[in-house]
């Protein structure tokens, strides 16, 4: 049975504010500030009503001024119902005030006066830059934290989650989702706490002053808060949209940028303006709605404060001209909190809305975080650090979808410590999605894989991965040295161990003539090297690992004959003494393969090598025919 929707939006919220745990002593810093800055913040709003008095009420000022040696106190005001408020914090504050700052010259009285507001003043301000600080301090290190959790959690997932989602869209919850959730905790967490203090210490004093008056005044707040409930419902909906679309134009940028050559070639320049100029305009339409909302939220409680302002000056100024009620001075001072406490709650409308905000980029967050990692280590995982006898496939059924179709299909294969196997079949025959089960890029469906007689679901996962290099069609190269891209996840090397790896690689001549030599950048991507460059960085990353078993996955297809000449002949050297996998676009590479596995549509059709293939099976002779044809 589903949560209540009040229900879920808390845990969702309680579950953004944990990860502020961690720093509960700077939260405690924070809290101190907060409270400091309630106390001479109300303070401070509080003494600008002895000012006033201090300038125009003749009265009491004059009689002190007469020459008595002690003020005589203000009469204690009576309220129109007959209520005794001499025992209140208002008076009790003006007892305290005058003790401090009466003098018999009125100059000298205001000159003090000044004095206690501007510290008053300067205090506030000195404690709120100190809660500021420490609030910023946190902001930065959640954003930190949840940056690097939502990537660590990405980069621990499958294959099968990249597949299923666009790379732009993953980095913009990792940037704009993240820096949206910051900002409306940040606001939100400060506000949280210290508005509903100050509200209630602004609260206590406009009692203290005039229970009538404030009780006139509290009509509106209900009223407010209803309009501001409404705005904040729709501001979440607007906030994931405006989330959505700034994943769109991420999407398109990453797309465009990383394909550049191939809009170029396409001369789609323009079309690719049209896309962002399509994405960016509904970026804007979404932004537009959510600021309306969000500017809405703010004149709308103000305008009804300002209402509920007019009718208490009304009223209580009526009171104060037949002197039925307050002094003067009460009065200015009941109007003055009366106007400050209205920022506190219109801020409160306000939180509401950040909270939102939170909440719709938090539900996309968390949508990362939540999906399960389901390529993990066995509870009785074991360690495994060598290849010692054999590789079977028993039974492997796999599809990528629960209710997709098929790739693989009953396969059973038995590969020997040192043997070079050669996969050929028909594209989508499931030649890649065989070697990708191998390293645990994807989970068998049925059946399993065992190395040394152990399944590689009990093997870690880290150690499984240790024992093979993969050289690929599309090499991934980083923007760094080449020096750093050949020995990429490797700890324990020497510059002798690269340069030589270089060489086997048949890669040291062009790395020797680079600008900077082995210490030349590559650009993103290794757009700096040609296609047959970068392969043989590859095969050089592969030599450095030294891993007794090797993936090819058509790793010469897209190169000219002198670029596949010296890549094979890098192959070649690479393969020694090592179990080697290898899916090739040309049947010439792997004629001389210990086994060749013909494959079609998911099952092994036939196994063994050239010669008896080409005597036996009709299909692997068309393949054979088709290829040396062309």
């Amino acid at each position: 049975m589903a949560r209540p929707k009040n229900e879920r939006t808390l845990t969702l919220y309680l579950r953004i504010l944990a990860y502020l745990r961690p720093y509960t002593r700077y939260i405690l810093l924070v809290l101190m500030f907060n409270f400091l800055f309630v106390i001479f913040n109300t303070l401070s709003v509080w003494m600008v009503a002895p000012v006033v008095g201090a300038l125009f009420q003749s009265d009491t000022v004059e009689q002190r001024v007469e020459g008595t040696d002690t003020p005589a106190p203000e009469p204690l005001p009576v309220d129109g119902e007959g209520e005794d408020t001499s025992l209140n914090i208002n008076n009790w504050l003006k007892d305290q005030l005058y003790g401090y700052i009466y003098r018999d010259d009125r100059t000298e009285m205001l000159q003090v006066l000044c004095l206690f507001i501007f510290f008053t003043f300067a205090l506030k301000n000195l404690f709120a830059f100190f809660e500021f600080f420490w609030v910023s301090l946190v902001e930065q290190r959640v954003i930190k934290d949840l940056r690097e959790e939502v990537y660590g959690h990405i980069l621990r997932q499958p294959l099968a989650f990249f597949s299923d989602r666009q790379t732009g869209e993953l980095i913009s919850r990792i940037t704009n989702d993240i820096n949206a959730v910051n900002v409306a905790v940040n606001r939100s967490f400060t506000k949280i706490i210290r508005d509903p203090i100050l509200i209630l210490l602004l609260l206590i004093l406009l009692v203290s002053i005039s229970p009538s008056l404030t009780l006139l005044a509290m009509v509106v707040f209900p009223l407010s808060a209803y309009s501001i409930q409404k705005i904040g419902k729709s501001l979440k909906r607007k906030s994931r949209r405006v989330q959505e679309r700034i994943a769109g134009i991420t999407t398109v940028l990453q797309e465009t940028i990383s394909g550049i050559k191939v809009v170029k070639a396409f001369a789609m320049e323009g079309y690719e303006n049209e896309r962002f100029q399509s994405e960016t305009g509904r970026h804007f339409r979404a932004v537009l709605r959510q600021i309306r909302l969000q500017r809405l939220a703010s004149p709308l409680s103000e305008t009804l404060g300002v209402g509920v302002m007019a009718s208490v000056i009304w009223f209580g100024g009526q009171m104060v001209l037949k002197g039925e009620m307050l002094t003067s001075e009460d009065f200015i001072r009941f109007v003055i909190l009366l106007f400050a406490i209205m920022e506190p709650i219109k801020s409160l409308g306000n939180l509401q809305n950040n909270i939102q905000v939170a909440l719709a980029s938090g539900t996309r967050i968390f949508d990362i975080l939540d999906t399960p990692v389901t390529i993990t280590d066995h509870p009785e995982a074991v360690a495994k650090s060598d290849f010692r006898e054999a590789i079977h496939f028993r039974g492997v059924g796999f599809r990528y979808q629960p209710r997709g179709e098929r790739i693989l299909d009953d396969v059973t294969l038995e590969v020997r410590r040192n043997e070079k196997i050669a996969l050929v079949g028909s594209s989508g025959a499931g030649k890649t999605t065989l070697v990708n089960l191998l390293p645990r890029f994807y989970d068998v469906v049925e059946g399993r894989i065992d190395i040394d007689g152990i399944d590689i679901r009990r093997i870690r996962v880290s150690d499984l991965r240790r024992l093979m290099g993969i050289v690929t069609q599309e090499v991934i190269l980083f923007n760094d040295t080449i020096a750093n891209n050949i020995a990429y996840g490797l700890a324990n090397y020497s510059r002798t161990d690269i340069v030589r790896a270089a060489e086997l690689a048949n890669a040291r001549e062009f790395i020797e003539h680079a600008p900077d030599g082995f210490e030349t950048m590559i650009g993103e991507r290794g757009v700096l090297l040609s296609g047959g460059q970068r392969q043989r960085l590859s095969i050089a990353r592969a030599i450095l690992k030294d891993p007794p078993i090797l993936i090819f996955d058509e790793a010469t297809s897209s190169l000219d004959s002198e670029s596949e000449f010296l890549i094979q002949e890098a192959i070649e050297n690479l393969m020694k003494d090592r179990t080697v996998f290898m899916i090739a676009h040309r049947l010439s590479s792997i004629i001389h393969s210990d086994k060749i596995v013909l494959l079609e549509n998911g099952r092994v059709m036939d196994v063994g090598r050239h010669a008896e293939l080409l005597e036996r099976s009709d299909r692997y002779r068309r393949l054979c025919e088709f290829q040396f044809a062309q």
